[in-house]
């Protein structure tokens, strides 16, 4: 027959808030990661406890350090590119097939113990 009054069903998601472990340096706040339709989103929230520094001179980049490792089930195909940001330092993370976010640039400011590293992607399963 033709078309239905009624909408399909929607996709319920399927959403975790545990299982992220947490890299050198860092201790958990909260973390978020959701599934639907082959679509996978994360966020978490980071406590710094050891200082990522900087450098003191041009071009102020960070070494690249594992910040966390998403649980099983929410990683990449292939590695993707998430974003961070503590209000001050920010840039770019990369989140590895095998659920590694490693922290790899920022705006010039280091990280410093007390603030909060805020990281959020989303990538096609």
């Amino acid at each position: 027959m033709g078309a239905t009054l009624y909408p399909p069903p929607v996709a319920s998601p399927t959403v975790t808030t545990t299982g992220l472990t947490p890299g050198s340096g860092v201790t958990v706040n909260n973390f978020m990661g959701r599934k639907i339709n082959g679509v996978c989103s994360f966020a978490f929230d980071l406590a710094v406890t050891t200082k990522f520094n900087a450098g003191s001179t041009a071009p102020y980049n960070l070494a690249d350090v594992v910040i966390a490792t998403l649980p099983s089930g929410y990683w990449p195909a292939r590695t993707v590119t998430a974003i961070y940001s503590t209000g001050f330092a920010d840039g770019e993370c990369d989140v590895t097939a095998d659920g590694n976010v490693t922290i790899r640039t920022t705006n010039t400011y280091s990280i410093e113990v007390g603030e909060t590293i805020r990281c959020s992607g989303a990538f096609v399963l």
